[in-house]
């Protein structure tokens, strides 16, 4: 082996010890140290994630469904039927007179 080839392993080694070290440090939970802090960070990132679903809506259009579906879910309504405790529909004429 000559020289080009150890600067070439070399070269290689270096490139995934340094992936390694930089997903080690992706990884790690960062620190918290004020409830500020924490509320701002939390805030930051629900402005991205709501501008990455809107994209992915506009991108995906089933995507908007899923949404809709997951709303429900957290609603507590399980199927596209009507419970008969539901809120009336806007419009709808109430059977209770």
């Amino acid at each position: 082996m000559n020289a080009t080839d150890w600067i070439g392993i070399g070269v290689i080694v270096l490139v995934i010890v340094g992936g390694l070290l930089l997903l080690n440090q992706v990884t790690k939970p960062y620190d918290v140290k004020s409830e500020e802090e924490f509320q701002k960070r939390r805030k930051e990132g629900g402005l991205l994630s709501a501008g990455m679903m809107g994209l992915q809506q506009i991108l995906d259009p089933s995507a908007k469904k899923a949404v809709e579906v997951q709303q429900d879910l957290r609603r507590g309504i399980y199927d596209d039927k009507e419970e008969p405790d539901d809120p009336p529909e806007a419009g709808a004429k109430s059977d209770k007179l």
